[in-house]
């Protein structure tokens, strides 16, 4: 199995407001090709070059796991139609009942007409090594992945350096969920690991075990 950022997240403040560019990673076995997050809607030419730098196509992504619905993080949906599409159920009654300022709610849409949404839960299984993990706090219902036994990938669980060492979070639909997650998280770190923090950049990207 290999775990690979295609596109490095890119979260900031304007004048005018938020602007963001989620990290989109490609977990990829023999037999599946899974991504997580599919990134800002602007972004999908670079996740087309992206994927073609990995010998692969949209057509041949087998799974897309959802984090959350914030607009940052679905936009390219619709380039995998031929994927199967996975999410917390929390999180999809947030996005559809009571939906905050970052839902998107085309993308809602789009899932209910698409037909092949899968709901998951902790420890349901995407792949044989990919489990899936219960993150809430940034989102109630934000999910992670566990990759292997070297890997999680957290999406806005853990947003940047601040949060992981302050221990404050930043954007937060619960701040009490967002800071037990982040200790569960860090109860699984076994540090000196600081050169992966290098090599994925951003720390929501993948949290190193």
């Amino acid at each position: 199995m290999t775990v690979k950022q295609l596109l490095e997240g890119k979260p900031f403040m304007t004048e005018f407001g938020i602007v963001g560019y989620s990290t989109v990673v490609l977990v990829e076995d023999e037999k599946q090709k899974i991504l997580y997050d599919t990134g800002n809607k602007s972004t999908a030419l670079q996740l087309k070059k992206a994927l073609q730098d990995n010998g692969l196509t949209c057509d041949d992504i087998t799974d897309v796991v959802i984090s959350h619905l914030h607009f940052d993080h679905v936009g390219n949906l619709p380039l995998f139609h031929k994927a199967n599409f996975y999410l917390s159920k929390t999180e999809w009654l947030n996005a559809t009942d009571c939906p905050d300022e970052w839902h998107c709610i085309a993308t809602c849409d789009y899932l209910r007409k698409n037909g092949n949404l899968n709901f998951v839960k902790e420890g349901d299984h995407i792949s044989p090594l990919v489990t899936v993990m219960e993150l809430p706090g940034h989102t109630l219902g934000l999910v992670g992945l566990k990759c292997g036994e070297d890997t999680i990938l957290c999406s806005d669980a853990i947003k940047n350096r601040y949060e992981l060492w302050q221990d404050i979070p930043l954007m937060t639909a619960d701040a009490d969920k967002s800071k037990a997650t982040i200790e569960r998280l860090l109860m699984r770190w076994e540090p000196p690991v600081h050169w992966r923090w290098e090599k994925w950049k951003v720390p929501s990207a993948a949290f190193p075990l």
